[in-house]
């Protein structure tokens, strides 16, 4: 009965999700297009569009096809099917407008700006609606993890703040006798893990995560085979932490009741790296305008603040591991970015100057506008023009020193596979809150997972992480 209401609940959100695209899709037919062109025909009411129960019948079904009513999986994950399925969505309502000759029966323009606006509006109510289902306790199901150690704690990190997924972790159980009672962020470890059977009954658990991978996979397989006996869902966390997952193939060899992963690196593709280059152009030359404008007001305040140039470039470490020129917004007084370099390439005693200066609480080289460009990172704003020339991209790992040649050696070559960009997975998971060595795995781990829609969510999330300006010292 839980499931159907779900289900149920979950419909009713993508229909009002709809209805919320078509609204301001006929207003934009309605309102904004007779600007920009001329019609032979009026627009129809919007009390038309309502009537036509089809139309949404058809996103349910596309919606439904793509298993979003019945999974559980992560905002980003379901997203990449939501959009999967409004394409084809529309791909259908265009053929029935075209090919059945009916071009009179939906208004082709508010068809497209519905199919536009639903990338925005679709993922808006699903990230708020389902907040709100598992906050009322209708999309929310009861864990059990069994295991208390790291992989157990990184589980229920990762639930707490994927409840988009709608797990909640009730609590643990674990072998290791000093942890039976305690803690972990608020939820108990229950018992030993042989007890399981007793706890999914008490609390009336369905699901139960095994995070356990030191166990091997024979005793894996073993307590899963058993488990999978008295509860609805078991998920398995396998010893595999760090290998690139996102662009996997699961091969199964039954007879030999063993599975392979077939790793592809999309980036070593042609058509690939083509289309993160178009990518990258694209996003670039549209927000240009905006970049341009914002590029003129920081302009402006920076020499108001101290004489000397706005921009200034530094060497980095490119593609292919060829040095170029990278741009960023000068951020100190006048030849403090000189005296830095000389600094940090000459005697000893200099550097430890530099060192004192730099550990200072408001550092006196910096102008109050050069504050703030670190603070929100903007002050690598200017690099939008290395990305038009090619030298970085939007996304990549990070543009490395000169000087950080020798800390990357063993990575070089994996590293500069790809342009460096302008933001990163290592700006998204911390920026300079993490450390060096999770920086240059981060780093590896997005060149070997590469998608053109990781490179999306990157983005977004870039956006996020500036404007709360974490993570920044």
């Amino acid at each position: 009965m839980k499931k159907f209401i779900q289900v149920c609940s979950l419909v009713l959100m993508d229909l009002a999700a709809y209805y919320s695209s078509l609204y301001l899709s006929w207003h934009v037919r309605e309102d904004v297009l007779p600007f920009f062109f001329t019609f032979e025909t009026d627009n129809y009411s919007i009390y038309y569009y309502l009537e036509l129960w089809w139309i949404p019948a058809i996103f349910v079904f596309f919606i439904a096809n793509q298993q979003i009513y019945t999974a559980r999986t992560t905002f980003w994950d379901e997203n990449k099917k939501l959009f999967h399925a409004i394409t084809l969505a529309f791909v259908v309502l265009m053929a029935v407008v075209t090919l059945g000759r009916i071009p009179g029966l939906v208004s082709r323009p508010v068809l497209v700006s519905l199919w536009l606006s639903s990338f925005f509006i679709y993922p808006l109510f699903h990230l708020y609606g389902k907040k709100l289902l598992f906050q009322t306790g209708i999309c929310k199901e009861k864990v059990l993890v069994l295991g208390a150690g790291k992989t157990g704690k990184l589980i229920s990190t990762w639930l707490a703040r994927e409840t988009h997924i709608g797990y909640d972790v009730i609590g643990y159980l674990d072998d290791d006798t000093e942890k039976i009672g305690t803690f972990i962020d608020g939820k108990k470890v229950f018992g030993a893990v042989r007890h399981y059977t007793k706890f999914v009954k008490e609390l009336k658990i369905n699901t139960i995560i095994i995070a356990m991978p030191s166990l091997g996979p024979e005793l894996t397989s073993s307590m899963a085979f058993e488990i999978q006996q008295k509860v609805k869902n078991t998920l398995i966390v396998p010893n595999l932490y760090g290998v690139a997952l996102l662009n996997t193939e699961l091969l199964h060899l039954f007879y030999e009741e063993i599975f392979l992963l077939k790793v592809r690196n999309n980036l070593k593709y042609l058509i690939n790296r083509a289309l993160k280059r178009v990518f990258d152009l694209v996003v670039s030359l549209t927000l240009m305008p905006f970049v341009l404008l914002l590029m003129t007001a920081f302009g402006i305040a920076i020499k108001l603040q101290s004489a000397g140039p706005i921009i200034y470039s530094h060497e980095r470490i490119g593609k292919n591991g060829k040095v170029f020129r990278c741009y960023k917004f000068r951020t100190m007084v006048k030849d403090s970015e000189d005296l830095l370099t000389e600094l940090l390439n000459s005697n000893q005693e200099l550097k430890e100057k530099w060192e004192k200066y730099w550990k200072l609480p408001n550092d006196p080289r910096v102008t109050p506008i050069g504050a703030f460009l670190r603070k929100t990172s903007l002050d690598e704003l200017p690099q939008i023009f290395n990305v038009l020339l090619g030298s970085m991209s939007l996304v990549g790992p990070r543009p490395y020193l000169l000087r950080e040649m020798g800390a990357i050696e063993d990575h070089l070559e994996a590293i500069t596979t790809v342009a460096p960009g302008i933001t990163g997975l290592w700006q998204v998971s911390g920026r300079n809150n993490t450390t060096y060595e999770y920086r240059i795995r981060l780093d590896i781990w997005y060149i070997m997972n590469w998608s053109l829609w990781l490179d999306v969510f990157i983005l977004l999330r870039t956006v996020k992480v500036v404007l709360s300006m974490k993570g920044v010292s």
